[in-house]
């Protein structure tokens, strides 16, 4: 499931890039990603009788939240950060998010940090170095919200490993879109860009973005996450990186620098080390 949810999510940059093409704005886009991906898994979640609605009312507090906040400015940063930098670029840097993960766990919640941990973090640290300094000066606020969109998700991976341990994962996806969704309503109406879009190229986007890297990439993820845990599910998606960018290059034309090639192959190498250092200590998965 987590193995799917990275290859869907590995097309939301391309996706972004194609709708900003096709004349759709960042709020727009987002309006639209969670609007109709929230429709979609309400009837999903209703048809397998996890109707978000039965769900006790702090849960479904904490789930909107989830979406409506954490999730929200986590996309936020990373599709206005796509307006002016490559896909490809975007989306390795937001791979620094699995030694976040371990890093905020060993400041939040005393988990250990071991000799490998601490040398993929530094791997991870000096590849974004790398993938930074191979960028031009001018798009230096597009690089902030770039590093910053996977601090943020950090924080959403931590906070949905928890609460995801007893939600069912098709009305708590469902709960968490309603919340993004709403946002991006707000946002979007507030920016005068709560529209249609005006051509089939911007509802064949609308639609996509709805579809793949989001209601069936975050469900699958939600799914898997509780299952496997935060360390192996961060694992098993560095393969989105390798979707992505190999996406980029075919369908955008993308093209990185040398030195920013060598900073993407130490994140995802971090990534490797990182995770499967974590996955050697934590042992196999509870059935």
């Amino acid at each position: 499931m987590v193995l799917a949810s990275a290859t869907g999510f590995g097309t939301l940059a391309i996706f972004a890039k194609l709708g900003y093409a096709a004349g759709l704005g960042t709020e727009q886009t987002l309006a639209f990603r969670f609007g109709l991906a929230a429709v979609g898994m309400w009837a999903l979640a209703v048809a397998i009788g996890q109707n978000p609605a039965r769900l006790r009312p702090p849960r479904l507090g904490v789930l909107f939240a989830l979406g409506a906040v954490v999730y929200t400015a986590q996309s936020l940063t990373y599709f206005i950060a796509l307006r002016s930098l490559p896909a490809s670029l975007v989306v390795l840097i937001a791979y620094i998010y699995p030694s976040l993960v371990v890093l905020a766990g060993w400041l939040f919640f005393r988990r250990k940090v071991s000799v490998s941990h601490g040398v993929g973090l530094l791997a991870s640290f000096a590849g974004v170095g790398l993938l930074v300094g191979g960028a031009h000066f001018q798009l230096a606020w597009a690089l902030v919200l770039a590093v910053a969109s996977p601090i943020i998700y950090t924080g959403y991976i931590l906070i949905g490993e928890r609460v995801m341990r007893s939600s069912p994962a098709a009305a708590s996806s469902a709960v968490i879109m309603s919340g993004a969704a709403i946002a991006f309503c707000c946002l979007a109406a507030f920016e005068h860009q709560l529209a249609a879009p005006r051509d089939v190229a911007g509802w064949a986007v609308a639609v996509g973005i709805a579809l793949f890297p989001t209601m069936l990439a975050i469900s699958l993820f939600m799914a898997g996450l509780p299952r496997i845990g935060a360390a192996r599910a961060a694992l098993l998606s560095t393969w989105e990186p390798v979707v992505t960018v190999t996406l980029a290059v075919v369908v955008l034309g993308d093209r990185l620098s040398l030195l920013q090639i060598a900073g993407g192959v130490l994140v995802i190498l971090a990534v490797i080390l990182v995770q499967g250092a974590q996955l050697w200590s934590a042992g196999p998965p509870k059935q």
